[in-house]
């Protein structure tokens, strides 16, 4: 999804930060100023990607796609995404988990960025040489009796012996931007996001968390219950993921910034992408590039999305293309559906590659 996934765009700094240390032979203020530079880069991922999913948080549109696979390795992801903050931190973490492999039915990719999440809080508000523990439980369905249907339960328990929470804190601590004073004096740049990020992440598993705390200065512990252990030998152990065969896509935005970075991403996926600011700039395009989606936003100055969208229907090469209205606001995606048939589909800002696929797949 791009809500999670935006920090792809941000690749080509991470590219161009791994040629430069290459090249510094080793130059100690190089190294440093690089060092400077990776760890805001880091900080950057997090904070675009926690505002999208504030964004879609607000919207509703913060699912999940479900397949099967091991809790072992959504576990291992997870600690592999915060091994930098692990180090920089000279936490101490324990892992635990099953001995046997426990198959579950869930997103790998969103429950990895609980997992994440969880253990980034951790980190975050542990001194340097503090204790986080990651304890996940799940029963072992191989011994267990084949009549029993009632749903197991996969337990994610996360310890530390960080800053603790205060009394007055901790029935809000899973709202949106929630930070007590003393956590933002330790939050390093952090929105205050996660937390209520995770709820809805599990609560889209049918899952619930719960987190409790002695206190300030007392530790922390945040436990996740998600119904999705499932037997192994019912479903293929690989899911089959939804993939888009390349298209021609031509994006539409004024807004440079959004247009780049999906673009961007998109063309990470291997679809050949062409961008414009303006509507005048999308029909000179067109002239020499037939895309088979357009995605237009329908707030732009001078010559609007609905604007340009008439006028790509009255040209012969779009007539196969697929025009997809994009807006930042709901009403606006409910009012042309109503009162327009220009446009094929409507879509809400932030957009992500399963709103993509949705458009590509519909016949």
């Amino acid at each position: 999804m791009l809500g999670h996934e935006l920090r792809n765009p941000i690749a080509p700094i991470d590219s161009a930060l791994t040629a430069a240390r290459k090249l510094s032979t080793g130059h100690p203020a190089v190294l440093s100023a690089l060092d400077i530079a990776a760890r805001q880069t880091r900080l950057l991922k997090r904070l675009v990607s926690d505002l999208l999913d504030a964004s879609r948080i607000r919207h509703g549109k913060l699912s999940v796609r479900p397949s099967y696979g091991l809790l072992q390795d959504i576990v291992a992801d997870a600690v592999a995404a915060v091994k930098a903050d692990l180090s920089n931190g000279q936490h101490r973490l324990r892992v635990t988990v099953p001995t046997y492999p426990v198959r579950v039915h869930a997103d790998p990719a969103r429950l990895t960025q609980v997992v994440a999440n969880l253990l980034s809080n951790a980190f975050k508000y542990t001194p340097p040489d503090g204790d986080i523990a990651l304890v996940v439980e799940a029963p072992d369905v191989s011994i267990e009796s084949m009549h029993n249907a009632s749903p197991r339960s996969a337990v994610i328990t996360v310890t530390d012996n960080g800053t603790g929470i205060s009394a007055s804190m901790l029935p809000h601590v899973f709202d949106m931007f929630a930070q007590s004073p003393s956590a933002r004096k330790r939050a390093e740049g952090g929105l205050g996001i996660g937390l209520a990020v995770v709820k809805n992440l599990v609560g889209a598993h049918n899952g619930t968390v719960t987190i409790a705390s002695a206190g300030e200065g007392q530790g922390t512990e945040v436990t996740v219950r998600l119904p999705i252990v499932c037997e192994g030998t019912k479903e293929p152990a690989v899911a089959t993921m939804l993939r888009v065969a390349p298209v021609r896509i031509l994006l539409v935005d004024d807004n440079a910034d959004t247009t780049e970075a999906l673009g961007t991403l998109l063309e990470l996926e291997g679809h050949e992408v062409r961008r414009a600011q303006s509507g005048p700039e999308a029909l000179s395009i067109v002239e020499s590039f037939t895309p088979d989606v357009a995605l237009i936003d329908i707030s732009m100055p001078g010559m609007n999305g609905l604007e340009l969208a008439r006028l790509l229907r009255q040209r012969a090469q779009c007539s196969l293309t697929k025009l997809v209205a994009v807006t930042g606001y709901t009403h606006d995606a409910s009012r042309l559906q109503t009162d327009e048939r220009v446009f094929d589909f409507y879509l809400t800002k932030p957009l992500s590659l399963d709103d993509l696929a949705d458009v590509v797949l519909c016949p």
